[in-house]
């Protein structure tokens, strides 16, 4: 997606932002619990909560965008310090939001996604949208499967740092804005007709 069409969709993203925070008031349940105020939010459209689900994930894309011209890069656009960590948190999460928005939208409920099988798991979520007959390219695979372990086990909130074994991925930043332009085209409701 070249700048100019992101920058067309960020203008038509923030133009329904505002009636997004309205939709989002209007689902919100405030109830007094001992002086504290909980909120919850009940949607029972799945379409709703599937455009919930874009818009809080574009504000996470547009974070990671914001910082990626601060992150010192390799010549093939790979974070040369661990600085680049809190950016590959806003990558993932961004990528769970536009898999769950795409799921939504073709058929699953807000009950489908908080079975422990689809909390947090990129692979999960990657299977059950490839089950629903959506093509997704071979390298938004290979880095959604790479990104998926630090992800599923919030290794990039707490324990990157930490040598346990497993190295933390993180590709390169051009191609992971690629994936996330392809995962924010599968949330629109006409994708593939599905």
């Amino acid at each position: 997606m070249d700048s100019a069409h992101w920058q067309n969709t960020h203008e038509e993203e923030k133009f329904n932002a505002r009636s997004m925070r309205r939709l989002i008031a209007s689902c919100i349940d405030r109830n007094s619990l001992g002086g504290k105020h909980s909120v919850a939010m009940h949607m029972t459209d799945s379409i709703q909560l599937a455009s919930v689900y874009r818009l809080t994930g574009v504000n996470f894309r547009l974070a990671a965008e914001t910082l990626a011209p601060t992150i010192e890069t390799r010549p093939d656009g790979t974070p040369v310090k661990l600085t680049a960590i809190p950016l590959y948190f806003l990558v993932s999460h961004a990528a769970e939001l536009f898999l769950k928005s795409a799921l939504l939208k073709r058929g699953f409920v807000e009950k489908d996604l908080k079975q422990l099988d689809y909390r947090h798991s990129l692979d999960a979520l990657l299977t059950a949208l490839q089950d629903k007959c959506v093509t997704i390219t071979p390298t938004t695979i290979a880095l959604l499967n790479g990104l998926h372990y630090q992800h599923q086990t919030h290794a990039l909130r707490y324990a990157s740092l930490v040598d346990n074994g497993q190295p933390t991925f993180m590709p390169p930043l051009p191609l992971v804005f690629e994936m996330l332009d392809e995962l924010l085209l599968l949330t629109r409701v006409s994708t593939q007709g599905v």
